[in-house]
C-alpha cells in the first residue's frame, strides 16, 4: 500500500503547495472530459484523510492535516491553485511599486465573518503583525516586510525592507489566512476556543467536529464569492491505508488520500469509471540529516549515505516507478536551475564505504561502521526497507523508527533525531527551496548553516530576474553537493484516480471539467457530483 501525500501535504507533506513558479506541472484530465450536462447542486462529498487535524487555527502552527480543510473556512489575500498561480481571494487586486518596495492590496467590500461582523483591513494587519510578533510557523513569509499600513478599511499596504520576488507566492500559501481580530486579539492563539469553532470568511463554515472521527463543513451563506455547489463535505479520518483504500474502491468515500499504485494498471482499464490526475510537484521525498549533532553531523557520513542509496530502487519499490528517482539537490520541476555538474551522486556502494573509511570509520565486531536511527513516518514501509537494505550493503546498521505524524514532528522539528524522512512543497518558486537550507529557514530541520548558501539565497530573493535567480541557485548546489544536508530520493509525481462522476475538482483545468484556474489547492467551492 502506497500512501499518497497530496499537494496539501507536502503539504509539509503536504499539499502540501504556491505562485509565480512558472512550473510545467499541470493536471491532466485524461479521460475525464468536461461535464456530462448541467451542473447539479447538492449532495455530500466524503474525503478519506490519513490523520486528524490538531487545530483549525490555520496560522499558529504547521498542521498538514488541517490545510485541505482550513482553506475552505478562511480567506487569504490571494490564494494558490494547482496551477501554482496566485488568484484573488479576500483582495480583489494589488499593485507593486516600480522599485518593488511597496505592495498595495485592495480588499473586497462588504465581506463579513461567519459571526456577522465585518472583515476589514484591520483584521489583515492584526493577523500578520501577530504572526511576525509571535514568530508563528510561517513568519518567514514576512521577513522582508518592514511595516503594514491600513489607510482605510479596504486597503492594506506592505512596505518592504527589500524587494521580495517570492512575496506574492508566499503570502498566497501556507499560514497566511486572515483571522478575526475581534476573536483573537488579546488571546493565546494556541488555546483560543475558536481553534475548534472557527470564525472565517471562506466558502464553507464548520458544522461538526466529531473528534477522532470526522470534520464536516457546510456552505457559508455569507461568503463573498460563488456559493458552493455541495451541501456538505466530510473529512473522515481513516489512518489505516488498507481500510481507506477499500472504502474508496467500494464507493463509500468519494476521494482518498491512499491508493495502491501497483493496481493503477487495472484501474486505468476502466475509462468510464475513473479519471486521472497527473501532476509534477516541487515536493520531493527526501532524507533530512541532523547536521548539528549526532553521527550524521559528519558531512562524510552524509556523503556516504547519499552515495550508498539506490534512488531508482526507492522509486520502483516504493512508488511502483510513478515518482521518478531524483537526480538533483533541488526539485525536478525547477529544471532551469539544475546544476548538471553538481548532481546527486551515482549509486556506488563500494565508493560509499571508501568515503567512510577515508574519514576514519572502522567496522565493529558486528561488521558495521555505524548504527543510525532513521525516524520515518508511518505508511512508507517499502521505502523504509529499501533504505535499510541499501545501508546494510555499505556497513550501516539502520534502525527504523516509524512514527505517527504528530509524534514524528515532536521529535524532528526540535532536532531529536539523526536522519529522518521528509516531504513537502518547496514552492512557490525555486528561491523558496531556501526555507529548508538557510540558517534561519522555517523548515530547516537539518539545522544546516552555511554562510555562503545564506548569502546566495539572500541575493536570489532580491533578484527580480528569474534567469539570474537560477544562476544563483546553481551555485548553491555546489555547496549542497559537498555538505549534503538533505538527500532527495524521488520527485513528487502525482498520479491518482478519481471517480468520473466528480466534476469541478480543483486538480483539473476548466477545459477538463475542473476549477483549477479559479479555486485554491483543495477548495471545494466548485465541486459537484454528476450522479
Amino acid at each position: 500500500m502506497k500512501k499518497l501525500l497530496m499537494g496539501a501535504l507536502g503539504l509539509t507533506l503536504a499539499l502540501a503547495l504556491t505562485a509565480c513558479s512558472g512550473g510545467n506541472g499541470g493536471a491532466n484530465g485524461g479521460e475525464s472530459g468536461g461535464s456530462a450536462g448541467e451542473v447539479k447542486k447538492g449532495g455530500t462529498y466524503i474525503i478519506g484523510v490519513s490523520g486528524e487535524a490538531t487545530t483549525l487555527n490555520p496560522d499558529a502552527t504547521a498542521d498538514d492535516y488541517n490545510y485541505a480543510i482550513v482553506q475552505n473556512l478562511y480567506s487569504r489575500l490571494y490564494k494558490l491553485g494547482n496551477d501554482f498561480e496566485a488568484k484573488p481571494d479576500l483582495a480583489e487586486s494589488y499593485e507593486l511599486s516600480e522599485d518593488g518596495m511597496k505592495y498595495t492590496f485592495h480588499l473586497r467590500s462588504g465581506v463579513v465573518w461567519t459571526d456577522g461582523e465585518p472583515c476589514t483591513s484591520a483584521d489583515v494587519k492584526y493577523t500578520y503583525d501577530e504572526i511576525i510578533k509571535q514568530n508563528y510557523a510561517f513568519a518567514s513569509v514576512f521577513e522582508n516586510v518592514d511595516t503594514i499600513e491600513t489607510p482605510d478599511d479596504l486597503t492594506v499596504v506592505f512596505n518592504m525592507k527589500n524587494p521580495d520576488p517570492s512575496f506574492m507566492g508566499n503570502v498566497s500559501w501556507y499560514g497566511t489566512f486572515i483571522l478575526p481580530k475581534h476573536i483573537y486579539e488579546g488571546t493565546d492563539w494556541l488555546t483560543n476556543p475558536a481553534n475548534e469553532n472557527p470564525v472565517g470568511t471562506g466558502p464553507f463554515k464548520l458544522d461538526q467536529w466529531n473528534k477522532g472521527t470526522d470534520i464536516q463543513i457546510v456552505p457559508n451563506e455569507n461568503y463573498f464569492g460563488d456559493q458552493p455547489l455541495l451541501d456538505r463535505v466530510i473529512y473522515t479520518v481513516k489512518p489505516d491505508a488498507t481500510t481507506c483504500y477499500q472504502s474508496w474502491l467500494n464507493g463509500e468515500i468519494d476521494e482518498s488520500w491512499y491508493y495502491t499504485e501497483s493496481e493503477f494498471a487495472d484501474l486505468e482499464k476502466d475509462t468510464e469509471k475513473y479519471q486521472w490526475i497527473e501532476q509534477l510537484w516541487p515536493s520531493p521525498w527526501y532524507i533530512v540529516f541532523n547536521t548539528e549533532k549526532g553521527q550524521c553531523a559528519d558531512p562524510a557520513v552524509r556523503r556516504a549515505i547519499a552515495t550508498g542509496l539506490n534512488r531508482q530502487e526507492v522509486s520502483e519499490k516504493g512508488t511502483s516507478g510513478i515518482k521518478p528517482a531524483s537526480e538533483y539537490f533541488i526539485p525536478l520541476l525547477y529544471k532551469d536551475a539544475h546544476n548538471e555538474e553538481y548532481k546527486l551522486p551515482d549509486y556506488d556502494p563500494a565508493k560509499a564505504m571508501k568515503i567512510l573509511e577515508d574519514a576514519g570509520y572502522k567496522k565493529d565486531d558486528k561488521g558495521y561502521y555505524l548504527h543510525i536511527t532513521f525516524t520515518s513516518q508511518a505508511g512508507l514501509p517499502e521505502v523504509e526497507q529499501v533504505i535499510k537494505a541499501n545501508m546494510e550493503k555499505i556497513g550501516i546498521d539502520l534502525k527504523i523508527d516509524s512514527l505517527d505524524y504528530t509524534i514524528w514532528s515532536e521529535k524532528v522539528e526540535p532536532g531529536d533525531y539523526e536522519m529522518a524522512w521528509m516531504g513537502g512543497f518547496q514552492g512557490p518558486d525555486v528561491v523558496a527551496t531556501g526555507k529548508r537550507l538557510v540558517t534561519n529557514g522555517m523548515i530547516n530541520y537539518s539545522r544546516y548553516s552555511n554562510p555562503e548558501v545564506d548569502k546566495l539565497y539572500e541575493e536570489a530573493n532580491r533578484e527580480p530576474d528569474p534567469a539570474k535567480q537560477n544562476e544563483l541557485i546553481k551555485k548553491v548546489q555546489e555547496y549542497l553537493a559537498e555538505d549534503v544536508p538533505n538527500l532527495n530520493m524521488v520527485d513528487y509525481m502525482d498520479k491518482m484516480p478519481m471517480y468520473s462522476y466528480i466534476k469541478g475538482h480543483p486538480s483539473f483545468s476548466e477545459k477538463d471539467g475542473g476549477s483549477m484556474e479559479k479555486a485554491g489547492f483543495s477548495e471545494m467551492t466548485y465541486v459537484w457530483l454528476d450522479k
